[in-house]
């Protein structure tokens, strides 16, 4: 009776480990699986605002829409509505860290950073006057920022919209950013801010862009910034001003946690408490499938026969309902 007992806390320990290692296998793989699927879907619909043909491969669509938008003259260029959120807003490409032109797309919702790097609303475009905000992953969802502790001074971050090629020159992180152990919260060409500090989005005299990402990998504790100069005139704006009410940036309150900037801070890495249901719904398929697997197993070893195939057979029907457990899991907690 008690080999029994122990032989079943063993089982549902080795069970556990695995669904376990099978999640961080997910949240590492999985998720840029997702991302790369929208990144292909965004990157055909901004092709057909340009004029290429939709049905190229990846890699040829980009090339031929990055070659379309160097050849507009910025100083020229249209002044360009906000797209709607969730929509591809332009791509952006950081060659020292081996970021290829990568969509970038309008907010910093959770749901918007699952496609790619989200633009600030709020902040300008990338391009125009001022300082524009751009937010991404580091580890998770293709972490197209995980390598932004490598920038120094000089290197560039290449913007592409409807407006242009814009370049920026990353900037030296400010000596009052400089504090404690370098390479810890700063280094040449970043530093990090607690999350309620959102100065580093306010606006200046300056065309800038800044990007922010978590920091350190894996954790919310705090934010890198990395902060550029834009180095050829800005492409003209809309004549409108920031809607206050949908800016990341209020002037008189920007460090606070409540402000419209801290809400949006909090949404990028925010988990949604309504997945945890279907996430426990779908795991409890997959329990159920394996103990039934496992009683049937049971059932053809007292009759002599062989059972092993059961199990392969188990894991091919369990595959799916846990994936999408893990999705909702994934949803449910919060993404850095």
């Amino acid at each position: 009776m008690i080999s029994r007992i122990f032989g079943g806390v063993g089982r549902s320990l080795i069970f556990s480990g695995t669904v376990l290692l099978l999640f961080v296998g997910y949240q590492l793989w999985g998720t840029s699986l997702d991302t790369q699927g929208h990144q292909r879907d965004l990157t055909r619909e901004f092709g057909e605002t340009v004029g290429v043909d939709p049905d190229k491969p990846k890699d040829e669509a980009l090339r031929s829409i990055v070659e379309r938008l160097s050849k507009i003259e910025p100083r020229t260029a249209e002044p360009l509505e906000a797209p709607a959120e969730g929509e591809g807003a332009g791509f952006i490409e950081i060659p020292k860290i081996d970021l290829g032109p990568t969509v970038f797309v309008q907010g910093v919702s959770k749901a918007d950073l699952r496609k790619g790097p989200g633009h600030y609303t709020g902040t300008p475009f990338p391009g125009n006057e001022g300082n524009a905000g751009i937010a991404g992953h580091r580890t998770t969802y293709s972490a197209p920022f995980n390598r932004i502790d490598e920038l120094v001074p000089g290197d560039h971050i290449i913007v592409y919209t409807n407006q242009g090629k814009f370049t920026y020159e990353v900037r030296p992180s400010p000596d009052e950013r400089r504090s404690g152990e370098e390479n810890r919260l700063w280094g040449p060409g970043w530093f990090a801010v607690r999350p309620s500090d959102v100065s580093v989005l306010d606006q200046s005299d300056e065309n800038m862009l800044t990007l922010t990402a978590c920091h350190p990998k894996r954790s919310a504790r705090y934010r890198i910034i990395v902060q550029a100069t834009l180095i050829a005139d800005p492409a003209p704006a809309p004549d409108e001003d920031l809607d206050p009410s949908t800016s990341t940036v209020k002037p008189e309150n920007s460090e606070t946690v409540g402000s419209d900037s801290g809400d949006e801070e909090a949404a990028m890495i925010a988990g949604d408490p309504d997945e945890l249901a279907p996430a426990i719904a779908w795991f409890a398929a997959v329990v159920a499938i394996w103990l039934a697997s496992m009683a049937f197993a049971a059932f053809l070893r007292r009759r002599q026969r062989r059972a092993w195939w059961i199990y392969l057979f188990t894991v091919a029907l369990s595959a799916w309902p846990l994936w999408l457990s893990f999705t909702h899991v994934d949803k449910f907690l919060p993404s850095f």
